[in-house]
């Protein structure tokens, strides 16, 4: 259904009750056709899109939706011909946003209503449809699907009361969907489920103790490949050939080098991880994808991360969306294969919040 103007005005009332929120969290990065775009939290529970030509300057702000209606983090992505953002509106609703790609307006849709979703959600395409994850009642795991272009949205229970502890994330690997979750004690659960088909399939990818963050996963070649923040800020990554068991862990970097839920993503011939480093800097990975080690850049020095970063390819470059300093809006870019990196400043103090 359509994003109503009773809901919006039930969300500015408690926008005005509860005050801003807290400024340290993720903004979401993607490309959608020729341009990099970043969807980000603004001030009072706005939603606000970032769009930029690739190789050019400036950056262009929309307001997607108004004070009230965003309460987590967003995550964008391009679905079909349209950029697509899915986030958490007033009173645990789930709520989705579309503009085709060069057009206005956006058109606002509620996926779930009052009481359904508890984090931050993960948007992608996978085959011919939107879907959505989220971490539903209770700490159970929710997923939404909607055939491109069409209405309504389909709602699946992926797993049940107590196990899902973070933000999940969603991604097209091969021919399923998958997700990732922090799951009880601190384990790190990964869910697939082949396209068009049920059940979802649980799988363990790494026990109690070892998921101390919300994971990102990904394709990456052949592969799943899962990123989180494991025990005393270390950094760590998983892979999984499609199709195939076991899991195998690597070590990315050492304790107290990661301050906040990684991104990772397919870039070129590597896999890329992107996180917060010691001090509020921004810290940078990349391996070759079936190689190793992994080779650590600092992407940003200290003092200029203030929540979790999220990495992709758009065009010829790796970027980085994160949150900045005085709740400013940054971008770095690097081509791919070189140095140095490169930054951007998307939107002044003020702007970036969730």
């Amino acid at each position: 259904m359509r994003l109503t103007a009773k809901l919006a005005l039930a969300a500015t009332a408690a926008a005005a009750i509860l005050g801003p929120a807290s400024a340290a969290s993720a903004v979401s990065v993607s490309q959608v056709a020729s341009s990099s775009v970043i969807a980000a939290q603004g001030p009072n529970h706005s939603l606000i899109f970032y769009w930029q030509t690739i190789g050019t300057v400036p950056w262009h702000p929309e307001v997607v939706a108004g004070p009230g209606v965003a309460w987590s983090a967003p995550s964008v992505a391009r679905v079909g011909t349209s950029s697509v953002i899915a986030v958490e509106g007033p009173n645990h609703s789930l709520l989705f946003f579309w503009q085709t790609i060069g057009t206005v307006p956006w058109h606002g849709e509620v996926v779930a209503g009052p009481g359904t979703t508890y984090s931050a959600p993960s948007v992608t395409q996978v085959g011919s449809s939107s879907v959505i994850a989220a971490e539903g009642p209770l700490h159970s795991l929710a997923f939404y699907w909607q055939t491109i272009g069409t209405v309504p949205w389909h709602p699946e229970l992926v797993a049940p009361f107590w196990s899902t502890f973070s933000a999940p994330s969603v991604a097209w690997v091969g021919s399923s969907s998958v997700i990732a979750a922090q799951g009880p004690a601190d384990s790190l659960l990964f869910y697939w489920q082949t396209i068009g088909t049920v059940p979802w399939h649980p799988e363990l990818v790494a026990p109690s103790g070892t998921a101390h963050s919300a994971p990102s996963v990904a394709q990456v070649g052949s592969s799943s490949v899962i990123a989180v923040e494991g025990r005393v800020h270390s950094l760590l990554f998983f892979w999984q050939t499609i199709g195939t068991v076991p899991w195998h862990p690597e070590l990315v970097a050492p304790f107290f080098s990661t301050f906040s839920a990684p991104s990772v993503a397919w870039v070129g011939s590597s896999s890329v991880i992107a996180a917060q480093g010691p001090a509020h800097s921004l810290a940078f990975y990349w391996q070759t994808i079936g190689t190793v080690p992994w080779n650590p850049e600092v992407a940003a020095p200290f003092g200029t991360t203030l929540g979790a970063p999220t990495v992709a390819q758009v065009g010829s470059s790796s970027v980085i969306a994160v949150q900045g300093g005085s709740a400013s809006l940054r971008f770095y870019w690097q081509t791919i294969g070189t140095v140095p990196w490169n930054p951007e400043l998307v939107a002044g103090p003020g702007t970036t919040f969730a």
